[in-house]
């Protein structure tokens, strides 16, 4: 029996399972995002690593959205705060191993900022 059959979730759920959870991250795609966005995808693997274990650090608002499609597979966003206290918005999908894939981070845009604010209250310096 897998994990989600043990907890009785669907397995496209975004979940966490302390002892088993993994994060990562294509390093081909990495280069990309550098790139294109800014942000290195291993600093998304950082940044869900403090969410997921905030000891000795400042506890962060996050948000993540429901599941949805995209490129045939299921993949959720987050939107959270990064270390200069800049909302940030990535997206991520869960892998059959318990892994969790970082696929894009970047800034979030002015309306996901917004939105980010109104769920929770979280304003930008």
């Amino acid at each position: 029996m897998d994990i989600c059959e043990k907890l009785a979730i669907q397995d496209y759920k975004f979940r966490l399972v302390f002892g088993r959870t993994r994060i990562d991250y294509d390093a081909e795609k990495d280069d990309a995002n550098r790139t294109k966005h800014g942000y290195a995808l291993e600093s998304a693997v950082y940044l869900l690593q403090r969410i997921i274990f905030p000891f000795g650090s400042k506890p962060r608002p996050h948000a993540v959205s429901d599941a949805f499609i995209e490129n045939g597979e299921v993949r959720h966003m987050h939107i959270s705060v990064d270390d200069n206290e800049k909302v940030v918005f990535m997206v991520t999908t869960m892998r059959p191993d318990e892994t969790v894939r970082v696929i894009s981070f970047r800034r979030a845009s002015p309306e996901e900022r917004n939105r980010f604010r109104e769920l929770t209250g979280y304003v930008e310096a």
